[in-house]
């Protein structure tokens, strides 16, 4: 823990370029004696971390300052900034100006990989508030109230105290603790930040820790048991499946079709995926999912029918 907890000391210390020890203190839930330790521990590292008194005081790491490279191996270097250009590449984190000044820090570069950002893929002013909010209600243990719809469009109101933010399948959830009508219960759900609307802070404080389970032990709504679709895809259409799913739920027939196992919730998100390759997918198993399929293929045969007929 005190490891981490200097290697995120640092960090904050790389993007902020000053912050009090106070807010150190708060922020990782320990005394201001011990941040100093923590501080001191840092220097002793060769790592240039100072502190000043006064009204603009406070905890700085100094400028341009190059880490010893007898610290990390070049190929050490390599992997802790990879890891950082795959974080900055990641929507709402402006993480640009951290890995700037890590680049710097190790005075190192990556000249063998690129990430660029399609313009398609900006975020709406909207989301990024929302995720903002989030990450606001996190840092200050605030619970929040908000409208939700869920993947089958079913609405509610929602009030949750939020305690991790999480990326996964390109886009951002955030996992909340639902306290119930006894003050120590309660449990996880996992909320996603698109479907979010009319966000806002609620009167209200955390549970003690002891009375909350870790979020890392609640399983994921993505990681339900439930049967897999089982699907087969025509050739022509194989590098389109190949872009979009797991290489290891592939598997490639004799007469070139592929055979894929979609382990994912069914909701309308599956069947527009599937729907989106027309002629060259067929559904296996389950038969219900088959059946749905044909049924929604036949409406739209029917509806584009229909638009054909002249008017009059």
């Amino acid at each position: 823990m005190e490891h981490n907890r200097l290697f995120k000391i640092l960090l904050l210390l790389l993007e902020e370029k000053k912050i009090t020890a106070p807010e150190l203190a708060r922020r990782f839930e320990v005394s201001v004696r011990t941040i100093y330790r923590d501080i001191d521990r840092l220097s002793a590292a060769g790592i240039p971390v100072y502190a000043t008194a006064g009204k603009h005081g406070g905890i700085h790491l100094m400028d341009n300052y190059v880490m010893d490279k007898s610290l990390l191996s070049e190929e050490e270097q390599n992997e802790i900034l990879l890891g950082l250009y795959s974080v900055s590449s990641i929507p709402h984190l402006n993480g640009n100006r951290m890995l700037t000044r890590l680049t710097t820090l190790f005075d190192h570069k990556l000249d063998w990989i690129e990430f660029e950002h399609s313009p398609w893929e900006n975020i709406p002013d909207q989301e990024m508030e929302l995720f903002n909010k989030v990450k606001q209600a996190i840092f200050a243990r605030q619970p929040l109230a908000f409208h939700y719809v869920d993947s089958n469009g079913v609405p509610s109101e929602e009030t949750a105290l939020p305690v991790k933010l999480v990326f996964k399948n390109h886009t951002w959830y955030f996992r909340g603790w639902k306290p119930s009508q006894e003050e120590a219960d309660g449990r996880f759900e996992t909320f996603k930040i698109k479907r979010v609307t009319q966000l806002r802070f609620v009167p209200g404080a955390f549970p003690a820790a002891a009375a909350m389970p870790s979020a890392a032990e609640e399983r994921f709504p993505d990681e339900r048991q439930r049967p897999a679709v089982e699907a087969l895809f025509s050739e022509a259409v194989a590098y389109r499946v190949r872009d979009q799913l797991d290489p290891a739920s592939i598997r490639t027939e004799a007469d070139g079709r592929i055979r894929v196992f979609i382990d994912v919730e069914v909701d309308e998100r599956i069947y527009a995926f599937l729907m989106s390759f027309g002629g060259d997918v067929s559904v296996v198993r389950p038969a219900h999912v088959r059946d749905e399929l044909l049924r929604r293929h036949l409406r739209a045969v029917e509806l584009l029918s229909e638009s054909q007929v002249p008017k009059g």
